[in-house]
Order: structure tokens, then sequence, then C-alpha cells
């Protein structure tokens, strides 16, 4: 056999594997138009709108936006990813707690997922008028577009969907 073709069985048997454990996890969803996918986790509602998918019990929502962004368009990737290191604690908190929301932002970093450095936070808010919420945001940048989702629920809706919203979370790209 040669390298070749011994290259082409490997990368074949490793496609095999890989699409029951991401059928396992959700069907894939495109939204060509916004310029996001992402995985639906079984049971979960299709994105509302392109926008929002729910828990099967409509307990935890989580909310998808992407944009085009000019700035980073001719950036190479390695690029992208060096300026999202900014995101911090901090910089989340000055975003999600304005116009009276309050909360803490319980921990935050940087993931890899594939060749994208995606910042990430959990923590909990309160909106005025509102019961206390979970949430989790994630950020995941190509040079020219930005994707992020934003799940939230009460603390104990959060925590009994947390594998669904996880995948929502970790399976984000820009298209």
């Amino acid at each position: 056999m040669t390298v070749s073709r011994l290259a082409a069985a490997t990368l074949a048997i490793a496609a095999a594997l890989a699409a029951p454990a991401i059928a396992a996890e959700g069907r894939l969803y495109q939204d060509q138009a916004r310029g996001f996918s992402t995985l639906i986790p079984e049971g979960w509602s299709d994105p509302s709108g392109g926008l929002t998918t729910s828990s099967p019990d409509g307990s935890v929502s989580c909310t998808i936006t992407a944009q085009p962004v000019s700035a980073t368009a001719s950036m190479s990737q390695d690029a992208v990813n060096a300026s999202m290191q900014v995101y911090t604690a901090e910089v989340w908190r000055d975003q999600f707690f304005r116009g009276g929301a309050e909360g803490v932002i319980e921990t935050s970093g940087i993931t890899r997922l594939e060749q994208f450095d995606a910042p990430w936070a959990r923590g909990t808010i309160t909106y005025p008028g509102h019961p206390l919420a979970k949430f989790g945001v994630l950020l995941v940048q190509a040079p020219g577009k930005l994707a992020s989702v934003t799940c939230t629920g009460e603390p104990i809706a959060y925590e009994k969907n947390l594998r669904g919203l996880s995948t929502v979370l970790n399976y984000l790209r820009p298209l």
C-alpha cells in the first residue's frame, strides 16, 4: 500500500469514527445567511429565526449571533486569535453588567476550538425584575467573521441542561 493510500484510508477511518460521535451529540445546523454553524442537541428546538434554540423543556435558551467584522478581514487566523486575548473577566463584566443588570463572572478563559482561540465566560446575572440566571457565553472569530452564543437559564435548569448547552457552545463556528 502506498503512503498516499494509507493516509487516505486513515482519514476515511477517522471520519467514519467521528461521524457517529457528532451524530450522538446532535444535528448540524448551518445558517449560511447569518454566517454560523453549530450542533443542535437532540430534542432542542430549531433555531427560531435562525438565532435562538431552546432545551426540550424550554427552560434554557441559547442565542446565536454572527456578523461580519471588516477590521479583521485581512488578518491571519493567528492575528485574529491574538486579538481575542483581550477577553478577560473584567471585559466580560463590562459587557454583561449594564443597564441595571448585576452578576458575577464565575470563571472565564480562552479555549482552543480547532484553529480558533475562543474566549468564554460563565457566571450569574440578574436583570431588574427577573430571577437570578446562570449564563455561558462563547465567541469564535475568523478573519472577517465573528460568531457568538449566549446560553441562559435559571440555575437548576441550567445545570440540568448542561450537556445540551455545552454542545451548542462548543460546536459554534463562523462560516
